[in-house]
């Protein structure tokens, strides 16, 4: 019987997803070895292992010996700056790695070829290089002395040889976090002051120098323990395998219970414990590490502990997550963090409480973390259920749910103008509603002749204050960027004609696209009326500063063909055209008549910005024209939202600036025909210079598309990083000492937000007002640029001049996937951090702004500055082919 049970087992081993043991890993000089078993295998048919980074993915070369199957890593195909992953699969399934129940460790570290790269596995293998800018060595830095004070580590290093013009860093490593630490050096007696160590987490730090571009793990003389105290840590200096290791702990409250209740808007919390309540001051301490804010309550001492008042705001708003400290102050008015130590939950009497805050129920619970600490967690945010079912000739069906967690709160259905702001609200008094919307509503809140209307359920507290306002989904959404589900057109008392389009976003949210054909205008009305000598072109609505208005100039210049360029007359760029002749007004009578007889239509962006009208067949004969995307960058980082399968009518031809860019991004992965892409470079190429004669900096950051609201983005890294960087007293003494200015053009949405922060009392950091120069004057103008990830770096590298990448947040940036690998498209150097930035803005500035390096041919083909031209003959070739095509 126990060998059927063995049979049984073993065959379920071979029916459930495959386990592969990792033995052993060894090092050689030029790449890393991973030994597994595969002794849960029947066949070892099509095993093989892939090398990825979630951008591209490369064969490794394996070997196996019997059940035995070693993968080998070359470190030059590992990418910097990202996780690297080893995956194992066969022609059927994906196989789980796990190590051997030997190997203590979890997490390794290992120095190859002169770099530092971390592998951990945990279903399967992960490698990252940690400092990619340095190479790291195999000596150690010996430590002389160590000591902590109330804020402060101190390390004196024996025979360091930091000269004094050295350029030294140091960092701090947990589990894969590399953390750079702000120091003050003293060279002269080889001592570095960390200034920030109370900022480390508990856990197990190694310590890393870097002295100029080499970089060296640090340990003791000898390997006795040495205990550490500081306001936040009770730690000790220890090895673990040989490695020397800086062991923090935290100091701890032992804690016997905890209650807690609610009154009103505060938590009343009571806690039990062994403080000492007469010799000491204390404060009840919440952090919000996510968001990186704390706040701070009262506290009234008890016989057994301690009592306080929480305001339900600090632990509802921000981060779902906060976590509890008490800190104590002694005598000496020092504070020291204590963190609750929580043997067990039952210590707790209450657990989950349901709270009533801005007219919303919120469960809350008080619960003890992993590391038996004390914290909150938001269990259940109260929750809106909204669909839009139907839309059937503008009569809206749809539910709303879980209404019981409002409390004296009314719903409507809201539409509201994207561009005003103005919005009209329909009662919901059901869960269930029908809602009929007339044109005559929605022509009273649009706010332009063309607009976007926005449907929302909005939700009002007793005081008819909004305290939720959500989109609503549309359950027969089917997206395409020129497509619409239903429309109706209705003219007005002045005999205009608006038309109503329910379209919906890519996230299936419901919108009503309008515009307005005024009464005066004569609109094209049959096919054979398109004008193939009449070409329309622009670029935003408001812009006139790209590729579109560098092909209009040329083709004015150049060309016979009746070019026009649109843009909206209250833009600041209209206003700095100088030559007006062929400029249309977007919206005027003159902008609708040529629209609707050009047979050339030419954008940077979607059509949509040149047409005063929705760009969707059926629509003055619209899908009789010529669709050419100019584009306004080069494509190869992120995802765009171009596809041909985001059209019903996709662009007739589509202009890139490299056969890769062609091949590899526009075809493969955008799904365009051969014929369909011209490889001519950009239109506003022909336009920069090849001299450098500049001399200052300019900062330009892109947008992050996660960013939707004004308090997301001033709570974001984004606004911080950047905040920092503009304030940083060193950056403004090296542009003091080389007399070098910095100016910071901002994306147009962070501009408002920016300008407020510059200090306009340092003369050498300036901030650049959108619209008063355009984007490339403003890199002609500048001898370096600094962006994070903006498509105009290629402009400023085609000038022979240097760029320097920021990338703090490369890999959230890059969450859904980068079209090309990053070593080919970020021509120029990377920083990680702010110190490391500054750092490169002081060697480029020594360096006379000499350009880095590079090679530029896989980037952009041509660079004679003909590309114009290249267009100009690729749109007549694509409407010749057209005519023939007619014609057979």
């Amino acid at each position: 019987m126990s060998n059927i049970k063995k049979l049984i087992k073993k065959c379920k081993s071979y029916l459930v997803k495959k386990t592969v043991v990792v033995q052993s890993r060894a090092i050689a000089e030029t790449n890393i070895e991973i030994d597994v078993s595969l002794k849960n295998f029947m066949s070892y048919a099509g095993i093989n292992a892939v090398l990825t980074n979630g951008m591209e993915t490369i064969d490794l070369p394996c070997r196996r010996v019997k059940k035995n199957l070693t993968i080998s890593i070359p470190i030059s195909h590992l990418s910097d700056d990202v996780n690297n992953y080893v995956v194992l699969s066969n022609t059927k399934q994906k196989f789980w790695l796990k190590l051997d129940e030997h190997i203590k460790e979890k997490v390794f570290y290992h120095v190859v070829g002169n770099k530092l790269f971390r592998l951990s596995i945990n279903k399967r293998i992960m490698v990252k290089n940690l400092l990619p800018d340095f190479s790291f060595s195999n000596e150690l830095k010996i430590i002389k002395k160590l000591h902590t004070s109330y804020n402060d580590l101190t390390v004196v290093l024996e025979n360091a040889d930091l000269n004094v013009g050295s350029n030294v860093k140091m960092f701090a490593l947990k589990h894969g976090e590399m953390k750079p630490l702000e120091i003050a050096v003293n060279k002269e007696i080889s001592t570095i002051e960390v200034l920030d160590f109370n900022h480390l987490s508990q856990g197990d730090w190694r310590l890393i120098i870097t002295i100029d571009n080499i970089a060296y793990f640090l340990k003791t003389e000898t390997q006795e323990e040495i205990s550490l105290l500081t306001a936040n840590h009770q730690g000790i200096l220890k090895y673990i395998n040989k490695n020397f290791y800086l062991s923090l702990d935290n100091y701890y409250l032992g804690t016997e219970a905890v209650e807690l209740k609610v009154n009103e808007d505060v938590i009343q919390l009571e806690v039990a414990t062994d403080m000492q309540s007469d010799k000491f001051q204390y404060t009840f301490l919440i952090q919000d590490t996510k968001f990186n804010k704390e706040f701070v309550c009262p506290v009234e001492l008890t016989n057994n502990g301690f009592k306080t008042e929480i305001l339900l705001e600090n632990m509802l708003e921000g981060s779902t997550i906060k976590r509890f400290f008490l800190l104590k102050e002694d005598n000496k008015g020092k504070h020291f963090k204590y963190q609750f130590f929580i043997e067990t939950a039952k210590i707790f009497k209450r657990k989950s409480f349901k709270v009533i805050y801005n007219s919303q129920e919120y469960v809350l619970r008080i619960y003890r973390r992993k590391d038996k600490s004390m914290g909150s967690i938001i269990v259940r945010k109260p929750k809106l259920r909204r669909l839009i079912k139907s839309a059937d000739n503008f009569h809206f069906s749809g539910f709303i749910g879980n209404l019981q967690v409002f409390k004296d709160c009314t719903f409507y259905l809201a539409v509201e103008d994207r561009n005003t702001l103005d919005i009209v609200e329909y009662p919901l008094t059901e869960e269930h509603f029908e809602v009929p919307i007339t044109a005559v509503d929605l022509i009273k809140v649009k706010g332009k002749k063309k607009s976007i209307l926005d449907f929302f359920i909005t939700v009002k507290d007793a005081e008819g204050n909004t305290i939720r306002k959500d989109k609503i989904k549309y359950e027969r959404a089917d997206y395409r960027k020129d497509n619409y589900y239903e429309s109706i057109k209705e003219n007005d008392e002045y005999g205009n004609t608006h038309y109503f389009l329910i379209t919906t976003t890519p996230f299936a949210n419901m919108k009503i696209e309008t515009f307005t054909i005024p009464k005066d205008v004569n609109m094209l009305s049959n096919t054979a009326g398109k004008d193939p000598n009449v070409w329309l072109i622009g670029e935003r609505y408001n812009t006139a500063q790209d590729n579109g208005i560098a092909l209009f100039r040329w083709l004015r210049k150049n060309t016979n063909i009746a070019a026009y360029y649109v843009i909206e007359e209250d833009a600041e760029d209209y206003r700095m055209l100088e030559d007006k002749e062929h400029i249309l007004r977007f919206g005027s009578k003159e902008h609708f008549e040529i629209a609707s007889r050009a047979k050339i239509l030419i954008g940077t962006h979607d059509l949509e910005n040149l047409l005063p009208y929705k760009p969707a067949q059926g629509f003055f004969n619209y899908e009789d024209t010529i669709k050419v995307f100019l584009q306004h960058g080069v494509l190869g980082r992120k995802p765009v939202e171009y596809d041909k399968k985001n059209y019903e009518l996709p662009f007739d031809l589509f202009i890139v600036s490299s056969d890769p860019e062609k091949y590899d991004v526009v075809m493969n992965k955008m799904g365009y025909n051969e014929e369909e892409v011209a490889v001519t470079g950009l239109a506003r190429f022909d336009n920069l210079p090849k001299e450098n004669n500049s001399k200052d900096i300019l900062l330009m950051p892109t947008w992050r598309d996660w960013i939707h609201t004004d308090e997301q983005f001033l709570k974001s890294q984004y606004y911080d990083y950047y905040n920092n960087l503009i304030n940083n007293e060193r950056l403004q003494e090296i542009l003091e000492e080389y007399n070098v200015n910095l100016n910071f053009y901002p994306h147009y949405r962070a501009q408002d937000f920016f300008a407020q922060d510059i200090n306009e009392e340092n003369s050498r950091i300036h901030f650049i007002r959108l619209g008063s120069k355009t984007v490339q004057q403003l890199l002609i103008d500048h001898a370096l640029l600094i962006t994070d990830f903006s498509s105009v770096s290629f402009d400023f590298t085609l000038m022979n001049k240097p760029v320097i990448y920021y990338h703090f947040d490369v890999n959230r940036f890059f969450k859904r996937g980068i079209l090309r690998p990053v070593e080919e498209t970020f021509l120029g150097k990377i920083a990680q951090n702010e110190a490391d930035l500054v750092d490169m803005i002081e060697e480029s500035i020594e360096n006379n702004f000499k350009n880095f390096d590079i090679e530029l041919d896989n980037i952009i083909k041509y660079q004679d500055r003909h590309n114009c031209r290249r267009i100009y003959q690729a749109v007549l070739s694509k409407l010749e082919k057209e005519n023939e095509k007619n014609e057979g």
